[in-house]
């Protein structure tokens, strides 16, 4: 499982120098191709959106996952460096908390993971997704009543 973190702007940086090289119009590289890159880079530094091979942190949160996995009527989705969790979960509340999962009153939802800064604007969970990344694990299983 690879995430998202804020760890890896050297590595970004080093990779959008190797790159700009090899693509400068100076150097002649296509314009077109190195405004795709620097576009691309900005983009990547503006949202602080960084990869990781973090094996210690991508197994904790796969720790997490398989404790909740098993559970029904849940959708588990990481986000970004976060696992978020709805549908019926107030019969596992007492299990979330014990996993040190946090309610989010506005999002109606719980999640795990560290909030390292706060914006002043509440930000929508599809905005969320949008910014770091998506990767759905288990969706909520519906039961089909025959009639």
């Amino acid at each position: 499982m690879v995430l998202y973190n804020y760890t890896g702007l050297n590595e970004a940086k080093k990779v959008f120098k190797t790159l700009a090289r090899k693509l400068h119009p100076d150097i002649g590289g296509s314009e077109e191709e190195f405004k795709i890159l620097k576009n691309v880079y900005d983009d990547i530094v503006e949202h602080k959106i960084y990869f990781s091979n973090d094996t210690k942190f991508d197994l904790e949160l796969e720790k997490i996952i398989s404790q909740i996995l098993h559970y029904e009527d849940i959708t588990i989705e990481v986000i970004g460096s976060w696992i978020w969790l709805s549908g019926d979960t107030f019969k596992i509340k007492a299990k979330l908390k014990e996993l040190n999962f946090k309610w989010a009153s506005k999002k109606k939802m719980w999640y795990y993971g560290e909030m390292k800064g706060r914006s002043h604007k509440e930000k929508s969970l599809d905005e969320i997704k949008g910014k770091y990344g998506c990767t759905t694990v288990k969706t909520k299983e519906k039961v089909k009543l025959s009639a």
